[in-house]
């Protein structure tokens, strides 16, 4: 087309310049969209980074409605519970998904809200309150919550090869503020809220009360501490502290094991391997060392258990809690012998519950070293000393506060107790009592049977397999049924089977067994039963009888020992008859235990004399029948 001064019209012209304008303004507008997904994405970067220090168990609970003197209820965390938080000015109850140290993002003062809500890390309020003290506590459960095992991270870089903790000097003052006893829980409402809000005039001296109420449940990310934006701290809140009994106590001289008392504000940060007792009047600020297991003679055996570093700092020298508890806590092992029924009561139960059972209940254990199998196996003694949940040390970020600690058991010898130097003045009586408690054994005392009405008495024979193996047991099971016993064998898989093992003990009478720590479920007889030790060939009596002679009569049982003959030893088939194993034990022994254990304890297995044994059996038949 032409126009009418012979021109050509061009097409498209208008319609070009609006497309460039448009993809002006498409532009703009991708730019600003880029910028709100970048703040965004760092958004939910740094909330993540929050998600990974979340409390790595379900141990761990909040509660912001408890009234004092009141008993917490359970209340399980999960890593995917979100923060929430209000707007005072607005006094809606619009909630932002925001992690905790994000609220000076915000433009306004936020505090947490919604009484009936229970976040992972709730906030500390920074505005001042008076007629209403509140106090926002991570609880404890009433029931035992095991997580599944977890690994060291031997890669850790917050921790040196020496475990140590590695503290700045010179902590944040905000941590004394956030120091507060357990006992006041009172009920958040949003009405107290907005009474709080409304009372920001009060006097100072109750807006520091107040705040000394609060509890702080942040959690450091590899104690970075942000310093910046903290309030200091009042001089009320630290003359507050010094009002607060603290007491450590360490014993380095008993020759079974070290062990640490802690009184007043006791702060445990186990992925650093470090126990703070916390005073503003800390003066000796040096570190104890001991590692919680009670064989401290067998250094490598202590080699294998972790070592604790345990010390006094004032409030600016040790970290914030994150998770408070009422109750005190032991702190032990289950590393070095677990497993061996022996070692399993006399390095780690029994001192345990000297340590636990005086408190009724009330107290918490944390472990290091964890074996959740072993946990698993005497779950039933556990939760009878403790209904709380076990805190796994080695792997838990939180700084976990309690009232008082033991850090490390006391035995007092082999599968027994010291009435003087137990709490209580506990005996090994008590200690049967509780574990047929525990496990709820029927039996507490054997009675004498009338064979006229068909019961027999009942034996017990453990058979080991492999070292210190009864090589006829057939024979001796045999002789057994002959003299009038009903014979129960249990072999290492029978044994295993726990706690059912722990009934089929209590059933019988009389236990038989080779020397080794199969004895050790002796425990669960009942009173006035009868175990008879058969020794093996080596001079074997100090060591037998020290293991499992001399603890029986403070257990109300009867102990039989029977020494087997060089000829009953296999031993006669690895050495000539004239070697000093058969010749001179005792030249054997001097050698060392390495080479004693290797000949007398490994080595050796037994052809027992069934002839010679049978009068011992018959004896102690007698003693219970008529």
């Amino acid at each position: 087309m032409r126009r009418p001064d012979g021109s050509s019209k061009i097409k498209g012209k208008g319609i070009g310049a609006a497309t460039i304008f448009g993809c002006v303004i498409a532009f703009l507008i991708f730019i600003t969209l880029l910028e709100s997904n970048s703040r965004a994405s760092a958004i939910l970067n740094l909330q993540l980074s929050f998600n990974t220090y979340e409390p790595l168990s379900t141990i761990e609970g909040t509660s912001n409605h408890l009234q004092q003197g009141k008993e917490s209820s359970v209340v399980p965390i999960s890593s995917e519970e979100k923060h929430k938080s209000e707007k005072s000015s607005s006094g809606n109850d619009g909630m932002i998904n925001l992690p905790i140290r994000m609220t000076e993002d915000l433009s306004t003062n936020e505090e947490t809200t919604d009484a009936d809500e229970k976040p992972t890390l709730p906030t500390v309020s920074t505005e001042d309150t008076t007629h209403n003290k509140e106090e926002i506590v991570v609880t404890q459960t009433n029931e035992l919550v095991i997580p599944a095992e977890e690994t060291v991270d031997s890669n850790n870089p917050n921790q040196n090869d020496g475990g140590e903790m590695m503290l700045p000097t010179k902590l944040n003052e905000e941590f004394s503020q956030n120091e507060t006893t357990e006992n006041s829980k009172t009920e958040v409402t949003a009405e107290e809220k907005s009474e709080s809000t409304e009372t920001e005039s009060a006097d100072s001296e109750n807006q520091e009360e107040t705040k000394q109420e609060f509890v702080s449940t942040q959690v450091l990310p590899a104690l970075d501490v942000n310093t910046e934006n903290q309030p200091d701290t009042s001089s009320e809140e630290v003359a507050s502290h010094q009002n607060q009994k603290s007491k450590l106590e360490c014993d380095f001289t008993h020759p079974r094991a070290d062990t640490c008392t802690m009184e007043g504000d006791v702060r445990i940060l186990g992925t650093y391997s470090t126990v703070f007792l916390v005073s503003p009047n800390a003066q000796d600020t040096t570190e104890s060392k001991l590692r919680p297991y009670a064989r401290k003679w067998e250094k490598p055996t202590m080699q294998m258990i972790r070592e604790l570093n345990v010390k006094q700092a004032r409030p600016d020298q040790a970290p914030p809690c994150t998770v408070h508890h009422e109750v005190p806590v032991v702190v032990f092992s289950t590393g070095g012998f677990v497993g061996n029924v022996f070692h399993d009561y006399t390095d780690i139960l029994i001192p345990l519950f000297l340590a636990a059972n005086q408190y009724a209940g009330k107290v918490q254990f944390a472990v290091t070293d964890m074996s959740w199998w072993w946990i698993f196996k005497y779950l039933p003694m556990i939760k009878t000393l403790s209904p709380y949940p076990i805190l796994n040390i080695d792997q838990d970020k939180n700084v976990h506060c309690f009232p008082s600690a033991q850090i490390g058991l006391k035995s007092h010898k082999p599968l027994g107790v010291d009435p003087a130097e137990a709490p209580n003045g506990y005996t090994m009586q008590d200690f049967r009592a509780f574990i047929r408690k525990s496990f709820s054994l029927k039996r507490s005392s054997t009675t004498v049977v009338n064979l006229k009405s068909g019961r027999r008495p009942r034996l017990l024979i453990i058979l080991r397999r492999g070292t210190r193996a009864i090589v006829n047991e057939k024979q001796l099971v045999s002789m057994a049924k002959k003299i009038g016993f009903r014979v129960v064998t249990a072999d290492p898989d029978k044994t295993r089977e726990f706690p059912k093992f722990a009934h089929v003990v209590n059933s019988c009478d009389v236990m038989v067994g080779v020397h080794g720590a199969g004895l050790a479920n002796m425990l669960y007889l009942p009173t006035n039963a009868t175990v008879i030790q058969i020794l093996p060939w080596g001079n074997l009596g100090f060591v037998g009888r020290h293991d499992y002679g001399l603890p029986l009569p403070d257990m109300g049982l009867r102990y039989v020992e029977h020494e087997i003959k060089e000829d009953e030893s296999t031993l006669i088939h690895r050495y000539p008859r004239d070697h000093a194993v058969f010749t001179n034990p005792q030249a054997i022994h001097d050698q060392g235990w390495d080479t004693m254990y290797r000949i007398y304890l490994t080595e050796q297995n037994i052809m027992l004399n069934v002839d010679r044994f049978k009068g011992v059996l018959i004896d102690v038949f007698k003693s219970y029948v008529q």
